[in-house]
């Protein structure tokens, strides 16, 4: 398997993890090199054929925004879907966007919420350009798991349960 090809299906797997999550935490490095988190709502849909870039529509003074223009790209977004057990962080390179056309791709009703309409000033996208990620999604259905867990306190000999777990390199 060539490298780009395997490239592509790293980037589709994860794409299959996480396209149904809508929400993720993305931490930052603040001025004080101190991790900050906070919850946002990611806009990618399969509508947009796009496996390449995670997108976030935020207002210029968000603290995420800040930190990037100031030079602090490097971003690390967790997405989790307990339901599924599934659980996926990436880490990425973050850039800013005042793209009207971007900004139109991705504005939904939501965002009329945080905004004065799309052509608020104020409207910045986040393009969180995808460098590495780790997933882990547990195979075993919540009943297998459960007896699994429940074998291991009876036996006091743990049984894992069927988790696919990789590192990949985008």
């Amino acid at each position: 398997m060539t490298e780009q090809h395997s490239e592509h299906n790293n980037r589709e797997k994860l794409w299959e993890l996480i396209k149904d999550v809508r929400f993720t935490m993305i931490s930052h490095q603040t001025d004080t090199q101190e991790l900050h988190s906070q919850p946002m709502t990611m806009l990618n849909s399969e509508a947009m054929n796009e496996d390449q870039n995670l997108y976030f529509i935020m207002k210029d003074t968000n603290d995420i925004v800040q930190a990037v223009n100031a030079g602090r790209r490097h971003l690390g977004l967790s997405f989790s879907k307990p339901s599924d057990d599934i659980y996926v962080s990436i880490s990425a390179h973050g850039e800013i966007s005042t793209d009207r056309m971007l900004i139109e791709k991705l504005w939904n009703p939501w965002a009329e919420n945080w905004f004065q309409g799309k052509d608020d000033p104020s409207v910045r996208v986040l393009i969180a350009k995808a460098v590495s990620a780790e997933y882990w999604n547990v195979k075993d259905n919540k009943v297998t798991h459960l007896l699994k867990v429940l074998k291991g306190n009876v036996t006091g000999k743990p049984e894992e349960p069927d988790t696919e777990h990789e590192k990949v390199t985008l």
